[in-house]
């Protein structure tokens, strides 16, 4: 504090500050007899708590909602509670599927990396698999996502030379250079790149052993209890998305009415058709309640001796978002670095989503024709 303004409340006379005291005495304990005696059923929250923030139903005041899912569930089934979210970056070679456990990731990012191949950035904030993998490096461009979701922390191995400057001056919750370990499986004798593996738990110790506990706030999306939020919308129940060109790098969803969520899809089989992306532990078909489309500018990183790209997931764009069985064309809207990105429907309103896991395909914007719905 100042040292002048120190003094200048130092300085007032003991009868004025006695006063003062008084009366916000009388307003606070006016404040609790009126909420808590009065209402009897209402309960006091921190301005930090995960309840009751940005339009969350506080229903029973032992149930919680999962800040990136918006399912409810009870306390004491919630572990996870009061801890920040961790992200993983997942191979998705053709030589690293199936992988692990990206099944009971929250939230998964799927993004270009190098040429055309897409790398997934998954966010696990209600589970912490023993499994999950194969890992691979990062860039720039997820540390953003991983920025504005609390800044969590992430595993990665390796990294970009940028990559390598936003952690070292951001700076980011890198795992990996805080000293996780991880090993390797095999059994397909392909390349090393696509064989690594972490375990959930691990990773959950080590950021309370490097002081990284604790819940990490951040803008919580609207979701809704209307089933026919939507119904007005264009129907949707096959959506195909070519990032750069038709291969095994497409993704593919097919809406399942009797679960109103979509199955993913990840490139085509010799009869050129949509092959079902499996989870390697459970053997189940990856499913999710809000498929998002996020059109970006794929930008060339002047100078860079691999002549990476770079995606932009700040300022605004377009999109799609695919939830029960419809699609609602949007905008999309990123203040800052550190801001949670939101999406509008042309109207301005903000987009209300399913309760439920989020798959979200950043797609350049100079291949908005390339996804497909009908």
């Amino acid at each position: 504090m100042d040292s002048n303004v120190f003094r200048k409340f130092s300085n007032k006379k003991p009868h004025l500050n006695i006063g003062v005291g008084l009366v916000v005495f009388a307003l606070v304990a006016f404040t609790v007899w009126f909420v808590v005696l009065k209402k009897g059923t209402q309960k006091i929250l921190s301005p930090f708590s995960r309840q009751g923030k940005d339009g969350w139903s506080l229903g029973n005041i032992d149930e919680v909602i999962n800040p990136m899912t918006g399912e409810k569930v009870n306390k004491k089934d919630a572990p996870w509670y009061e801890s920040r979210p961790f992200a993983v970056m997942i191979n998705n070679h053709t030589d690293a599927r199936p992988q692990a456990n990206l099944i009971n990731a929250d939230l998964v990012y799927e993004i270009v990396a190098e040429g055309g191949i897409t790398r997934f950035l998954a966010f696990f904030e209600s589970s912490a698999p023993e499994k999950i993998g194969p890992v691979r490096s990062t860039r720039e461009y997820y540390l953003v996502l991983v920025k504005e979701l609390g800044d969590a922390a992430i595993m990665h191995i390796g990294w970009s030379p940028q990559a390598l400057t936003a952690i070292e001056t951001w700076p980011v919750r890198s795992l990996a250079r805080g000293g996780a370990t991880f090993w390797r499986e095999n059994p397909k004798n392909v390349a090393t790149e696509h064989t690594a593996y972490v375990n959930g738990k691990d990773l959950r110790a080590l950021m309370d052993k490097l002081g990284w506990s604790g819940v990490g706030e951040f803008r919580v999306w609207k979701f809704k209890d209307n089933a026919k939020k939507y119904e007005s919308s264009p129907a949707a129940t096959e959506v195909t998305i070519d990032f750069w060109y038709k291969g095994d790098y497409s993704a593919g969803f097919k809406y399942n009415p009797q679960a109103n969520s979509y199955l993913r899809f990840t490139g085509y089989d010799s009869n050129n058709q949509l092959v079902s992306h499996i989870d390697q532990i459970t053997g189940k078909q990856l499913e999710y309640k809000n498929v998002i489309v996020q059109f970006v500018s794929e930008v060339p990183i002047a100078g860079d001796d691999k002549n990476r790209l770079t995606y932009e997931l700040t300022g605004s764009g377009e999109g799609l978002v695919f939830i029960d069985g419809k699609v609602t064309k949007v905008t999309w809207s990123k203040e800052s670095r550190d801001a949670r990105t939101l999406f509008y429907d042309l109207n301005g309103k903000e987009i209300e989503f399913n309760r439920g896991k989020f798959w979200i395909s950043a797609v350049p914007d100079r291949n908005k024709d390339q996804t497909v719905y009908k």
